[in-house]
């Protein structure tokens, strides 16, 4: 099994479909023997500019273990969300088990 990072911008204003779809993508992990190693809800930002005349999205980081078919599927699941702005998979080294920046961020200044 494979390290990867999930990066996931819902629509704001969606919460209970954001939640309803995270333990979606989080029960296809953990059913295909996959692993989650971190999970991290950013919240609302600002984002850099408009996506569909949206100037805020809620930021959801994943990381976790999986193989091919486990990324295969979630990449299915994502395609036909419309309330996925943007999403972003990467292959990592290393699993990630610590608080990430945006997160060690948050912490702080709360």
């Amino acid at each position: 099994m494979k390290n990867y990072e999930l990066v996931l911008m819902f629509s704001v204003g969606e919460d209970t479909l954001t939640d309803q779809t995270i333990d979606k993508y989080k029960s296809v992990i953990t059913e295909n023997n996959g692993s989650i190693d971190r999970y991290e809800d950013w919240g609302s930002l600002k984002m850099s500019y408009d996506i569909n005349n949206e100037s805020k999205a809620r930021y959801i980081l994943i990381n976790f273990k999986a193989d091919n078919k486990i990324i295969d599927q979630l990449n299915e699941l994502i395609k036909f969300n419309d309330h996925i702005l943007r999403h972003l998979i990467i292959n990592t080294k290393h699993e990630c088990t610590e608080p990430s920046f945006m997160n060690k961020e948050r912490l702080k200044s709360a």
